[in-house]
């Protein structure tokens, strides 16, 4: 039961969802007096939230998971668990993400939670059966953390520094989002989900991803016009990881391309933490 209960939160990515929060906290709070415990909290919020978002998913989806070879032995999908003790683990991760979130926003964690469920167990996951489109609101839900984590350090709304990374995370998405369900479109299919194969030309479902991935690559090299890596090291860092991740989105296998935009991602994130950070 528990092993069930962990293997709902899907961990790996509800952990990348803590560290991109933590990012965006480091980002706002570097250089001024800041308690570590508080990073912490928005960290282990953001990795509640994600956690419930995912388990409420599940239990929204059960039915048409148990229809595809992908996810048709997850728990709810194969009924080992049933959708009430789902919903017991869901309230359980909401309270918790709620009390660590309350360290950082106070009463406006209740807003932070009311807009990413409303985005991903709304909008995403009920437009996800009629339109390919759904990935919109999903990766604008997945581009939050950082925004997130940036307020939650006392960061102001609208500073360019979480505007940047919004956009960056939100157009990282959007091509593994596409190479997601081009790989498995066979299964999306039997589920009755919309495909880009079923939309586009084979020519466009290769050359689709590799312009959003090329967009990416631009993006992370506007980093310095939003004050990020301006430093003359990370600059010339910036300035070298940028053309190579772009020569990988012409020219790399799809798997390829997948890691590589992950990597480059992080890789941008982290040289602009650590520049903040040392000062």
């Amino acid at each position: 039961m528990i092993r069930a209960a962990a293997s709902l939160t899907r961990p790996g990515v509800s952990l990348a969802v803590g560290l991109s929060a933590l990012s965006g906290w480091l980002l706002a709070t570097a250089g001024a007096p800041s308690v570590a415990v508080e990073g912490a909290a928005v960290m282990a919020g953001t990795f509640a939230l994600s956690a419930a978002v995912s388990v409420l998913n599940q239990i929204q989806e059960r039915h048409l998971d148990a229809l595809m070879e992908r996810t048709r032995s997850r728990p709810l999908a194969s009924g080992r668990m049933s959708a009430g003790q789902g919903l017991g683990v869901f309230a359980l991760l909401l309270a918790l993400a709620a009390a660590c979130l309350w360290v950082g926003f106070g009463p406006g964690s209740l807003a932070v939670i009311f807009v990413v469920l409303g985005l991903y167990n709304g909008l995403y996951t009920y437009l996800k059966p009629v339109t390919g489109w759904a990935m919109i609101p999903g990766a604008a839900c997945g581009a939050l953390p950082p925004w997130i984590g940036w307020l939650a350090g006392g960061g102001a709304v609208l500073a360019p520094e979480p505007i940047h990374l919004f956009v960056l995370y939100f157009v990282w998405q959007m091509p593994h989002f596409w190479m997601l369900a081009e790989a498995n479109a066979e299964d999306y299919a039997a589920a009755g989900f919309p495909v880009p194969a079923t939309s586009f030309s084979g020519f466009s479902r290769r050359a689709i991803p590799r312009l959003w991935a090329l967009a990416l690559a631009a993006l992370g090299g506007m980093a310095p016009l939003f004050g990020l890596l301006v430093a003359p090291g990370h600059a010339y860092a910036l300035a070298t990881i940028c053309p190579a991740y772009a020569a990988l989105a012409v020219f790399a296998r799809t798997r390829v391309l997948r890691l590589a935009s992950d990597g480059f991602l992080a890789a941008v994130v982290a040289l602009a933490v650590a520049e903040r950070l040392a000062g």
